[in-house]
């Protein structure tokens, strides 16, 4: 059963259930945790910025895949894996402006291999209490979007994303994050020679929830 046949209240589980842990954890990391370093993420107004790279993962969850996914025909982008690294520069004031490149690798049911979305990202994001060890953000990011199997493209697009979650700070120079995010995508028709399907050429856009996790490296 292809996920766009799941109740809405299945994919809502994991939104409520990560929403739920990021409250209690920003809730109960104590005050008294602070950070000294200036090389850390949001951080009092004396700290100066720095630089941050990183990879992250994460599950994707289909929520809407019409256009990528035409009635009457295998779906080629179900359940997969999130991979990006990321690169950008914070300010004392927590904002965060940079770019990254990612790729997921969903299920194509036979019609491809395996589907590859890539994308090739602006970033901005802002991050909250700062003189908690850990400091709760939210993130914007899009741009182009390239899809098809196995890494060749057989159609160009865009994307957009937004999502809400935390940085854990693990020493003054590597901080941990996890994020929960809403992606949305939209691609030129293309034709997938297997079945002869020709998609998104209906509906106006495609939806992803993705489930991540990440560390950043801050220089």
């Amino acid at each position: 059963m292809s996920t766009r046949d799941l109740p809405l209240y299945a994919t809502a589980v994991p939104t409520r259930a990560a929403a739920l842990c990021l409250c209690l954890l920003c809730l109960v990391t104590p005050a008294s945790l602070r950070a000294d370093s200036a090389d850390l993420p949001g951080g009092p107004p004396q700290r100066t910025g720095s630089f941050a790279i990183g990879p992250e993962t994460g599950l994707v969850i289909p929520l809407s895949t019409n256009r990528l996914c035409p009635d009457g025909y295998q779906c080629i982008a179900d359940l997969g894996w999130a991979v990006s690294v990321g690169f950008s520069y914070r300010w004392a004031n927590g904002i965060g402006l940079g770019f990254g490149y990612e790729f997921w690798l969903l299920a194509a049911n036979g019609v491809y291999e395996i589907t590859v979305p890539q994308s090739f990202l602006g970033l901005l994001q802002y991050s909250f209490l700062p003189n908690h060890a850990t400091h709760p953000l939210i993130r914007l990011r899009g741009g182009l979007l390239l899809l098809g199997p196995s890494f060749r493209v057989a159609t160009v697009g865009g994307t957009a994303e937004i999502g809400a979650g935390a940085e854990v700070e693990i020493s003054h120079d590597n901080v941990f994050s996890f994020l929960v995010t809403g992606n949305l995508l939209r691609t030129r028709a293309f034709e997938t020679p297997g079945d002869g399907a020709i998609r998104a050429t209906s509906g106006a856009l495609d939806a992803m929830l993705v489930l991540r996790v990440g560390f950043n490296f801050l220089l």
